[in-house]
């Protein structure tokens, strides 16, 4: 998931795949592409439309039905980073000693999210992850150095498919390698990030940001002045069915 160059977000280029938001891919090899824009996100609103449910109820704003029941197998991708991307302050988690503290799992209890989490050790890893974790981008942060911690895995059932149906408020728990958790709640979630794939056709019926989208949207993995995590997941088939970002942000 993380590119050369421009690198990329998260994403596939498989038949069931699905992605990070950050930068081209093609079945094999990466690929760099100028990114000659950031888009910045838009500020969070009350309540939010989800791409879909897990497994009822029409796909909005045009994300095809039939992806609802699919495991999808996503791609991420990371960029260099460009420009500075700062969010809305929010309350840094407590000073700790963090030599060689490092996330160990991460949950959202609600969702029955339940996974181990590692930095990505490598760029093979980036670019397809295994399907037993969840995965911290290697330009990002570990958890608790009061920055941003951009964490992808797979839109599977038993990884990070369920956070189509995330909802603000509800807790994430990250456990560090000192057995100490880190309680966030997540505060915002953002729908078709876009990061097109060029190599394949974009199907019909995508909402405007994604069907003209010329570039990725590298913006949310981005350093932040405060701590942040970032989780990310697939929305489709490959990177124009756009990436679902959830942001989580520590409990009071």
């Amino acid at each position: 998931m993380v590119i050369r160059g421009e690198r990329f977000l998260i994403g596939i280029a498989t038949a069931a795949a699905v992605t990070l938001a950050v930068v081209t891919l093609t079945a094999g090899a990466v690929e760099s592409r100028p990114i000659l824009s950031v888009i910045p996100p838009t500020p969070a609103p009350l309540a939010i439309e989800m791409p879909s449910q897990i497994a009822i109820g029409p796909a909005p704003q045009g994300l095809p039905t039939e992806l609802l029941a699919q495991p999808l197998r996503p791609r991420a991708r990371s960029a260099e980073t460009v420009g500075h991307f700062v969010d809305r302050p929010q309350n840094p988690v407590p000073p700790l000693d963090t030599s060689g503290w490092s996330g160990q799992r991460i949950q959202v209890p609600a969702l029955g999210i339940d996974l181990p989490l590692s930095m990505a050790g490598n760029a093979a890893v980036e670019d397809y992850p295994p399907f037993s974790s969840a995965y911290i981008l290697r330009s990002s942060s570990e958890p608790g150095r009061g920055t941003n911690s951009y964490v992808f895995a797979h839109a599977m059932p038993e990884l990070f498919k369920p956070l189509w149906s995330a909802q603000i408020g509800q807790q994430v728990i990250v456990t560090m390698s000192d057995g100490q958790q880190i309680h966030y709640r997540i505060t915002r979630i953002v729908p078709n990030v876009p990061c097109p794939d060029s190599s394949v056709p974009k199907p019909a019926g995508l909402p405007p940001v994604l069907a003209n989208a010329t570039h990725c949207d590298v913006s949310w993995t981005l350093p932040t002045p405060t701590e942040r995590l970032t989780l990310q997941t697939s929305q489709g088939f490959n990177r124009n069915y756009g990436e679902l970002v959830v942001i989580a942000e520590p409990s009071p």
